[in-house]
């Protein structure tokens, strides 16, 4: 039989609850977005936790060192914060499953955030302001982030089967069409004579994301002038020619400013933090959890 170690910082031993409490909460963070999570993940979850527990501890303790013990009233304020994000106490123990009568846990935990909150604040210091010129050169240096989308204009001949033999001879009428377009038939005569009037023959320019993944994939993948094969979606049976395609271009600098100087200050932030706990780490001893065999 064997125990598991438990993780000790700097001489800290940290309860095997806080990184299961860690590791609950990131698996339901993923949930929350729709993910599947299933214990394939696990081993990445539980890292993870671990990882944000060490620093948060790591981040606690430098807190205590430099500036001390949270202020009394400074701790009282943040938990009334927190409950009153929830709209009442009594929300807030139905949303979290906390109870009255750990209240002292609910402290310690909130006691944790703002000590990570002040010892950050405190180290980082003011923000600082990006110029005009920094700010184009982060818009360039992310410039995927900052541009308008790929867009293209398509035409498109559309049958739909009423069943599967029908199926059958949607795709030779297509393919048949297909064989014509090549050879220098016209796209638009050819709409009119084997698709419905109803049916969208030019679908004008469009961006990804707005149409069929699978129609996207054929259709972003082709140049101007091409034919691609008959292609089926749940839908029914299409036939595309890619007539235009208008590329990517930087978005308005004026437009986007504010956004830049945004993200430009949260990349800053996080950058020094992952700094700072870096060098935590670097004058740290730290302990990770293992399995201690029992000697006989």
């Amino acid at each position: 039989m064997g125990r598991i170690m438990p993780l000790v910082i700097n001489g800290e031993e940290v309860h095997d609850r806080v990184v299961e409490e860690e590791f609950d909460a990131i698996k339901k963070h993923h949930e929350s977005r729709g993910e599947v999570v299933c214990c394939d993940r696990d081993p990445e979850f539980r890292q993870r936790a671990l990882d944000h527990v060490i620093n948060r501890t790591l981040l606690r303790q430098e807190c205590l060192r430099i500036l001390g013990e949270n202020p009394e009233e400074e701790l009282d304020q943040s938990v009334a914060d927190l409950k009153s994000q929830h709209g009442s106490e009594e929300n807030f123990y139905r949303n979290t499953g906390y109870t009255p009568q750990q209240e002292d846990q609910i402290r310690q935990r909130v006691g944790e955030t703002l000590a990570v909150t002040r010892i950050l604040d405190h180290l980082l210091g003011p923000d600082p302001q990006p110029s005009d010129e920094g700010l184009r050169k982060f818009q360039l240096e992310h410039i995927e982030n900052y541009q308008t989308p790929e867009e293209i204009r398509a035409w498109h001949l559309y049958l739909e089967p009423m069943g599967a033999e029908d199926g059958y001879h949607c795709y030779e009428v297509l393919r048949q069409a297909r064989r014509e377009l090549l050879g220098g038939a016209d796209f638009e005569g050819k709409a009119k004579q084997i698709c419905r009037p109803e049916h969208q023959t030019d679908l004008g320019f469009y961006r990804q994301g707005t149409m069929l993944r699978e129609l996207e994939i054929v259709t972003f993948s082709m140049e101007p002038g091409e034919i691609s094969p008959v292609v089926s979606s749940h839908f029914g049976l299409h036939l595309f020619k890619v007539v235009d395609r208008k590329p990517p271009v930087p978005l308005p600098f004026a437009d986007i400013r504010d956004e830049l100087a945004k993200q430009y200050l949260q990349d800053w932030r996080e950058t020094k933090i992952q700094e700072i706990i870096a060098r935590l780490k670097s004058g740290s001893t730290i302990e990770t959890p293992t399995l201690e065999m029992a000697h006989h």
